[in-house]
């Protein structure tokens, strides 16, 4: 009996993400679109992206919270929880690790789904569709460790997500964020490879030759980054490198963090 009932919610939530989501990628496309910020394969990446990003660390921070915080290391609402976290650390690792990932299946799936129908209905190479289901998945697990680390930091989902869209909002928009420092800063040379190596959206350039975001006539003169010499990541998986470094860290950070909390309880 309660395997059919678990199995059903699985597919529910599987059912509202991908719904979710779809509409959200609906919604980004056609405003990257009525901008011209792209031709459609382009747009629609950018999109999933943009999706992948605002809806794991969600996911992320809701599965660590419901687990870990909201029982508190009680053991007696959670004593499997509480003897795994405070006997092994490498348990507690792997523990963390699992619940990271099992929270992203629903991403991981909709990521499928949409990626084949990119390929459908755009005539974008098997390859560079392959390039960025790998992409996607290396940001959902990194924007789902930044949720969950948000979610420790602040003892709430929507705090922890809300910091998660904070970062990505600030590296996506960090090319546009310095233009009101030119009047201080004589040269941004040294600052132009941090931009583009940090920012999420840029893989979608190095992995289409001649697509410059920046160069676009909607947001040329937004940006100082086209007043210097710069060169997209490469290889174009080095995007996804400094994703992952993120990611890292904020696990890491969350590990921490609840040790030291099954410590004290």
């Amino acid at each position: 009996m309660h395997q059919p009932i678990s199995s059903r919610n699985h597919f529910l939530k599987f059912l509202s993400v991908c719904s979710i989501a779809s509409l959200l990628m609906w919604v980004i496309y056609q405003l990257l679109i009525q901008k011209k910020l792209g031709l459609p394969a382009e747009c629609l990446f950018i999109s999933q992206i943009c999706v992948v990003l605002l809806t794991a660390p969600y996911l992320a921070a809701y599965t660590v919270h419901t687990s870990l915080l909201s029982t508190r290391f009680n053991a007696n609402t959670a004593p499997a929880t509480v003897g795994l976290l405070t006997l092994s650390p490498l348990s507690s690792g792997r523990y963390l690790l699992r619940q990271l990932v099992m929270s992203q299946v629903p991403v991981f799936g909709w990521v499928l789904l949409s990626t084949a129908v990119v390929l459908f209905v755009t005539n974008v190479p098997f390859t560079k569709a392959f390039q960025m289901l790998m992409i996607l998945g290396i940001y959902s697990i990194s924007a789902g460790a930044v949720g969950m680390w948000g979610s420790q930091v602040f003892k709430d989902v929507l705090f922890g997500a809300e910091l998660a869209t904070l970062l990505w909002c600030i590296l996506i928009g960090s090319a546009f964020l310095i233009n009101p420092f030119k009047r201080y800063i004589d040269d941004f040379q040294p600052v132009i490879p941090l931009v583009l190596h940090l920012n999420p959206l840029i893989v979608v350039c190095c992995l289409f030759e001649g697509f410059d975001i920046f160069r676009n006539p909607a947001l040329y003169d937004l940006t100082p980054v086209t007043s210097y010499a710069y060169m997209f990541p490469k290889p174009w998986y080095l995007v996804g490198v400094w994703q992952l470094v993120i990611g890292g860290c904020c696990f890491l950070g969350t590990w921490q963090m609840c040790r030291s909390r099954a410590y004290i309880a």
